[in-house]
């Protein structure tokens, strides 16, 4: 079963219809499930998803999003890692190590979280994750 790394900007093109990304993500997203892999991500993540539907979209969708991760946990579909001291350390590492890349705090916790579920991919469409080694789906397009 394969492990794949969730990132906001997945979570993002996969719950808002606007976004260009949609349909691939949707596409991605039901590929996936229908492999079974497991889908990680972690609690910056939610933070940043979370915090851009309630801004983009309003609160139903932010509230409709954490109903969505709840019902994926309970099934074994989704696992929510949290971002403790250590990972918070290796994420600032991340950042120095890439230093030429316009890496987040979250994306390069993201990348830790990803590193140690080790994930075959990120579900998502920002290229920044391809510079540190990863497989980006559905990619920036």
């Amino acid at each position: 079963m394969s492990v794949v790394f969730v990132d906001s900007s997945g979570w993002i093109a996969l719950l808002s219809r606007d976004d260009r990304r949609h349909p691939a993500a949707v596409a991605r997203y039901r590929e996936l499930a229908a492999a079974g892999a497991r889908l990680v991500t972690n609690n910056y993540v939610t933070d940043e998803t979370a915090t851009r539907l309630r801004y983009g979209l309003g609160l139903a969708a932010a509230l409709d999003f954490r109903r969505m991760c709840r019902a994926a946990e309970v099934r074994g579909r989704l696992r929510i890692a949290w971002v403790d001291e250590p990972s918070e350390a290796e994420a600032w590492r991340i950042l120095e190590q890439y230093a030429d890349v316009r890496l987040s705090l979250t994306d390069a916790a993201g990348a830790a979280t990803a590193r140690a579920a080790r994930a075959s991919e990120i579900f998502g469409c920002d290229r920044d994750f391809e510079a540190l080694g990863f497989s980006v789906v559905p990619g920036p397009g």
